[in-house]
């Protein structure tokens, strides 16, 4: 059964923070990317409306988080790149399960998450920024069709800026 992608479940908190707190997803992730969905879900309220949190399945079995989000609510400085303008979504993922590493599955979750907002209408690009030493997630990104736009300073730090445009992906 090849990855799925499903909307993340409210009840998924404490999931979520234990793949936030092993040290390989710990080292890359910044806290901020997910405060407001576990602020909502630990509230019981609505996830904020900017923001789309994904379960990342395989077989049925949880292994991974992903999200879409408005790129000026990432960071503003995509504000300042050619191309991303109201079309665009700014995407991150992490694989949480240990046993799900080193298997291509955060490749196959990209291109799931990619095929899925590039059929919705009005979404004509996509940004990633993982830290410019994260090389498994570049890579990941890199395999699944995104393209290298160079070392980027946001203000959270160094990035790697990586985009992908619906007009030349491959599904």
């Amino acid at each position: 059964m090849p990855i799925e992608l499903t909307p993340f479940p409210a009840d998924g908190a404490e999931t979520l923070e234990r793949w936030l707190a092993s040290p390989l997803v710990a080292r890359w992730w910044k806290a901020r990317w997910t405060a407001p969905l576990l602020e909502a879900l630990r509230a019981g309220e609505p996830v904020p409306e900017w923001i789309r949190p994904w379960l990342i399945e395989l077989d049925g079995r949880p292994i991974g988080y992903a999200q879409d989000c408005e790129p000026a609510r990432d960071s503003d400085a995509w504000k300042a790149e050619d191309g991303v303008g109201p079309g665009a979504r700014a995407v991150a993922l992490l694989i949480g399960e240990p046993e799900a590493l080193n298997r291509k599955l955060g490749r196959e979750a990209i291109r799931a998450l990619a095929g899925r907002l590039f059929a919705e209408p009005g979404i004509d690009r996509l940004v990633a920024a993982p830290h410019p030493d994260n090389w498994p997630a570049i890579i990941a990104f890199k395999r699944a069709g995104f393209r290298e736009r160079g070392r980027r300073q946001f203000p959270d730090g160094p990035v790697m800026a990586l985009t992908a445009a619906k007009a030349v992906w491959k599904a």
